[in-house]
């Protein structure tokens, strides 16, 4: 259904929501999943303790806990959890498989009969799988199908949505992408600060905090720089650049890049085409993924971090590290996120970088181990992140003929009760670059500080927003969206209800991708400060 609303004349308008299970407190957040397509995850998680994980259904309109996630540490100020869709579940496939069913070989938490097949957001559609023919016997594709269904146990055999192009052999790849929800508890960090909820598993694990600040305070700001993460415009799995060719065309076809040749440390591109115009660059620290390359089958799926690039026609991407397999000539590759989570904490400039995947991430010069963190892989800010700190990627725009944005850029406003806003160019240099106390219209709308959190949304309005609680004691919900593409802070429409009581650190801001056939909008949840009642809006100017 097109989108008929009527700017100025029709009014937009915030809706009361079911009472949330639990009160907003200090340390509580929220956090969705921000894929643009109908693979998101349904929920809006809110972290409210140590001890509750609740979840809001964006769809039926529902809140219901889910588990402990048994943090440890004193939970409060510096507590927050980032959702991220990629690498919750991988493994490899059994002989046995069919164009309709795949055995899997890897164990993994046991599964209900036909768990996999409902991820709660109405019941429609089940988990996304990718299934990659990398083996020695494999087809070299990758293709993508909704599991409607898998027998229980731990090596559940998973039945698919339409027949692939080919029968997975024994050996290839799967990887299904549900998400986990990475959670992080405040106070003395211990083996249990850093923690996952994998979904499609209901799973729990605790994670490594190693080389985070010794003490976890002040307030948490996060982001995902997830591959499943893509312009507003795009398929996930497309990456940033639409490419001259597509694979996946059994499935959903999605567009793709051609290499012209490969080396065993880089792979050229386009000379017409594709990505024949990239400036130099423009990509460093974004990752290469093998999507198809039917020629060498072992080399699909291998993701390398790009070190550097040249620029215009037949660019050629130097890696972090030498391929396994060095792919064919003509492989075929996306340009996408490289899987890490970026967060500022405890009153420091540091860019503690964590590394979600199960291999090393290297960009030439420093790597992240699986389950590490790191705190010079990207710079330090000009200044210290304070309370109220809130961070938006851009991967949504599509930058301007200048390229004066782009989608390396993260935008963070310092926080502290201050209105500075430092941007980070994720391939400004080999650790990235700051601009630190960058000019932005809108600067003069009131202080960051205790009680205001975010979060981006790229999915309409060509990805170009991020929403806004600014804390003001005693008024009504103060709520902005700040313009990533254009660096422009401005007030959208507030709510009816009255910020109460002393400001608590804390995100209470979450968005989701409405979708409605082909048409996308965004939906804006607020939880209240310090209370259940909840307000939701969607945005359709």
């Amino acid at each position: 259904m097109a989108n008929n609303f009527k700017r100025v004349i029709d009014r937009p308008y915030w809706v009361e929501t079911a009472l949330a299970n639990n009160a907003h407190a200090a340390g509580g957040s929220l956090a969705t999943d921000l894929r643009n397509s109908i693979s998101r995850n349904p929920f809006i998680y809110q972290l409210v303790s140590a001890t509750v994980l609740n979840r809001y259904n964006a769809v039926t309109k529902a809140h219901s806990f889910i588990v402990s996630p048994a943090l440890g540490g004193t939970f409060g100020a510096g507590a927050g959890c980032i959702f991220a869709p990629s690498m919750s579940l991988v493994g490899a496939i059994a002989a046995g498989s069919t164009t309709l069913k795949v055995t899997t070989s890897t164990t993994i938490t046991a599964v209900g009969a036909n768990m996999l097949a409902n991820r709660g957001g109405g019941g429609d559609f089940g988990f996304m799988i990718r299934i990659i023919g990398n083996s020695a016997g494999g087809a070299g594709k990758i293709e993508e199908r909704w599991i409607t269904g898998n027998t229980a146990g731990t090596t559940p055999t998973l039945s698919l949505d339409t027949a692939l192009s080919f029968t997975p052999a024994s050996g290839d790849s799967y990887e299904i992408l549900g998400g986990k929800l990475y959670m992080m508890s405040a106070g003395t960090a211990s083996s249990t600060t850093w923690r996952s909820f994998e979904v499609a598993t209901n799973t729990l694990a605790s994670l490594s905090s190693t080389n985070l600040a010794t003490t976890i305070a002040t307030d948490h700001s996060s982001v995902a720089l997830d591959e499943q993460y893509v312009p507003y415009d795009r398929l996930p799995g497309e990456g940033f650049i639409v490419g001259t060719t597509t694979y996946d065309t059994s499935g959903t076809t999605k567009s793709c890049l051609l290499s012209t040749a490969t080396a065993a440390s880089t792979i050229t591109g386009q000379a017409t085409g594709g990505d024949v115009a990239v400036l130099q660059n423009e990509y460093r620290n974004f990752q290469i993924r093998i999507v198809e390359d039917t020629a060498k089958p072992t080399a699909v799926n291998q993701r390398r971090i790009i070190a550097s690039h040249t620029a215009g026609a037949s660019p050629v991407y130097t890696l972090g590290t030498a391929w396994t397999v060095q792919p064919s000539t003509n492989a075929k590759y996306v340009i996408e996120y490289p899987n890490l989570i970026l967060l500022w904490s405890s009153g420091t400039a540091v860019t503690y970088t964590y590394n979600y995947t199960p291999y090393t991430i290297n960009n030439g010069t420093n790597s992240i181990l699986t389950n590490a963190w790191h705190v010079t892989y990207f710079g330090n800010r000009g200044g210290n992140m304070g309370v109220g700190c809130t961070s938006f990627t851009s991967h949504g725009i599509e930058p301007d003929v200048d390229k004066n944005a782009r989608h390396s850029f993260v935008w963070s406003f310092r926080g502290g009760a201050t209105t500075t806003l430092d941007k980070l160019d994720i391939a400004g240099g080999t650790a990235g670059a700051w601009s630190n106390a960058v000019v932005y219209d809108g600067a003069g709308m009131g202080s960051i500080t205790t009680g205001t959190g975010g979060n981006y949304a790229p999915f309409d309005n060509e990805g170009k927003f991020g929403y806004m609680n600014i804390y003001v004691a005693s008024a009504l919900n103060q709520i902005y969206r700040f313009d990533v593409k254009n660096g422009v802070l401005t007030p959208f429409t507030p709510t009816d209800s009255v910020q109460a009581g002393t400001a608590a650190v804390g995100d209470r801001v979450s968005t989701i991708c409405v979708i409605d056939g082909d048409d996308r909008y965004t939906l804006v949840y607020l939880l209240n400060h310090l209370s259940t009642f909840g307000q939701e809006i969607v945005v359709q100017v």
